[in-house]
This record gives C-alpha cells, structure tokens and sequence, in this order.
C-alpha cells in the first residue's frame, strides 16, 4: 500500500511538473506579449524612449562595387537569438527616421537583433523592386553580424511600401523556407487600386497651401513615371518640383519653357485636392501597369510564401486604407491582423475614442503581440 502510496504521489509530482513546464514558455510569451504591447502603445503615442541595453552602430558591407549601409540593433545584455531585418518606407531620412529608430530600439530592449537597411531607393521616392537583393543580401549576413552569432530565426518586416516589398522576398525561393516570420505595417495588397485613390478628386479636408497626405503617394506615383514625358527639360523640373512638394519645401512656379504636356503635368501635381485629370491619370496607370507594377503585386508571393505573416494597419490610415491588410490576410494561408484605431498611416490619431474601445483595441493588441511573440522569441 506504500509502495502504491509512494508510487501515486511521484506520479502527481511528475504529472505536475510536466504541467509546470508545458505552462512555463506560455506564460513567458504571454509576459513577453504584454510588455510588447504596451510598448507599442507608448511608441504608437508618440514616446521616443532611449533604452540603455541596447547596443547600436552603422555597418557598411561591399558586394563588388556596391556598398551596403545600414543600423544595427542589438541587447547589450544577453546574446539575441532572434533577428529582424526593419525596412523604412519612403522617406528621404529612411532608416534614421526617428520613429524608425525609436522602433528599432524598442525591439533590440525586448531581445532582438535588428537589422534597418539604408536603401538609397527609398531616400529618393522611387518605387522599384530592387531593393529586395539588399533586404536579401542583409537576411543572410545576420550570422556574421555582432550580436548575430546565436541568431536561430531570422524575420522581416517593412513599413507602408516596404511592408508588401517584405512579404514578396519572404516568398522568394532562395529564403523563403529559412524565414521564420514577416511583419508588414500599413502595406498594400493592390497597387492599382491605391493609386486610383490617390489620384481621385474628392473633398477638401485641408485649407490653405496644404495638401492631403495621399498626394505624397501621387507624386511618388508621378516621379516613378516621368520617363514618359519626350522633353528632358520638363522630366528635370518637374523632377526637381516633385521632390520639393514630398520635401514639403517651395514649388516654384511653372516655367516657361514647359511643354503643354509638362505643364499639365504640374497642373495634376499641385491642384486642390477636389480637382484632378482622370485622361492623364489614366495615361499614368497604363505606363506604370506596363513597367513596374507587375514586379510589385505580391499576389504570386502570397501563393508561395511559407512563414507566417503578421499584417499591422491604423484604422484611420489616410494614406493607404486598411482594407489593403485585410485583403492580405484573407489572401494569406498563415496571418494575424491587427487593425488599430491609436494609429493614422504614420502618425497617432487624435480621434476621440470610448472606453469600450480602448479595451477591445487593447486586448486585440495583446492578442496581436502574443501570436507574434510565439515565432520571434
């Protein structure tokens, strides 16, 4: 009966056990999901917290004749064994945005490596493909990189363009049964569709010389297209009168030797936002649709990608609607969606919001930094 006894107790202490450790890395997870969340919340806000863990410093890497910039992050206290590469969207500070590296560094204090490309693409408007060889080049060096050495799973995650720019290198053949997870913030899922939007006359929101945050997507729109205007003089200044308006710096006024095609190229770029020219816009869609945007749909990539995808949008983006992450989602086999309402497309929202739906967007935050925290920690 002892021996029974005996046997019985050992038997609950080991079955205990067992619980405890089944239980130990939840509760980790749920610990580590909870401190993320907040975190995001107080970033979201507007917090731009330094942490003193955290180790950082400028890479330089040459392929041949090309010379790879970019921002490393990474726990000054205990080796990281997961890693990030964090691509900026198109902003000409790129990966020293504050809000980038305010992110960055967020993600270093939790444990992660974290990797943010200078992609000179991105620094100069230009929507292209080709940034995905660097964000690929960057995946592989992680183990040669300080701090990358106990590096196990290794992810990737891009804001706005870069968001879909992620999600179709995560698909590519040559890493994409090596990505442990992709992370896009405030993505597209159809360029065409996006770009309609933003060329699309409808109310006046803004007074004065200001103009609606979709127009910076038009003239990015409108740069990646000007090599269909014939006149070298009118692709150099209204090049020149692009790049001041996403500057937010003066627009000189037309000049004389503009074409008639040039000058209403500069009409489409600096009219009230009530206004637009459907002909020319179209012309636009159909040059671009015939050159770059097929090498931008991540529709193929969605059918091959391997790793799960984690799609972040604000519901109030007014740049790039959250309809775009929610078509992503359904599309993709393995996705979490987290539709904010603390966040416009870049910036906090100063929409008033009730009680109830605080908590509902904290729980699904919560809810959101857990399933993440499964394949990053």
């Amino acid at each position: 009966m002892r021996f029974r006894n005996t046997i019985r107790r050992w038997g609950l202490a080991a079955g205990l056990l067992i619980i405890c450790a089944l239980l130990v890395q939840p509760l980790m997870q749920v610990v580590f999901a909870v401190r993320l969340a907040l975190s995001l919340q107080k970033l979201a806000s507007g917090s731009a917290e330094l942490y003193s863990g955290v180790n950082e410093t400028k890479i330089r890497r040459r392929i041949g004749t090309q010379d790879y910039d970019a921002l490393l992050y990474y726990p000054a206290k205990s080796p990281a064994t997961s890693a990030m590469i964090l691509v900026a969207g198109l902003s000409e500070l790129g990966c020293y945005h504050p809000r980038l590296v305010a992110l960055s560094r967020l993600l270093a204090d939790k444990g992660l490596l974290v990797v943010t490309p200078d992609v000179r693409e991105f620094r100069e408007f230009q929507i292209s493909p080709e940034p995905i060889k660097q964000i690929l080049f960057w995946h592989d060096q992680v183990p040669r990189l300080e701090g990358g050495e106990n590096v196990e799973t290794t992810g990737l995650a891009g804001i706005s363009f870069s968001g879909t720019l992620a999600l179709i290198t995560a698909a590519k053949p040559e890493i994409r049964d090596r990505i442990g997870f992709v992370v896009a913030i405030g993505p597209y899922s159809n360029l065409l569709r996006c770009t309609r939007e933003w060329f699309a006359a409808g109310p006046i929101t803004v007074s004065g010389d200001y103009y609606p945050t979709r127009f910076y997507a038009k003239w990015i729109v409108m740069l990646a297209a000007l090599n269909m205007l014939e006149s070298g003089s009118d692709r150099f200044f209204l090049g020149e009168q692009l790049n001041n308006l996403l500057l937010q710096k003066k627009v000189q006024p037309p000049a004389d030797e503009l074409t008639s095609e040039g000058a209403r190229w500069y009409a489409l770029a600096t009219m009230k936002e009530n206004q637009t020219d459907p002909e020319l816009a179209r012309k636009i869609e159909q040059h671009l649709i015939s050159t770059i945007y097929p090498q931008l749909d991540p529709e193929e990539s969605l059918k091959s990608l391997r790793c799960p995808a984690f799609f972040i949008h604000g519901a109030h983006d007014d740049l790039i609607p959250p309809e775009e992450s929610r078509e992503l989602h359904r599309r993709a086999s393995r996705s979490y969606l987290l539709i904010s309402p603390f966040l416009t497309h870049t910036h906090p929202t100063d929409k008033p919001l009730s009680s109830g739906q605080k908590i509902k967007a904290a729980l699904d935050a919560l809810t959101f930094s857990y399933h993440l925290s499964k394949v990053i920690r």
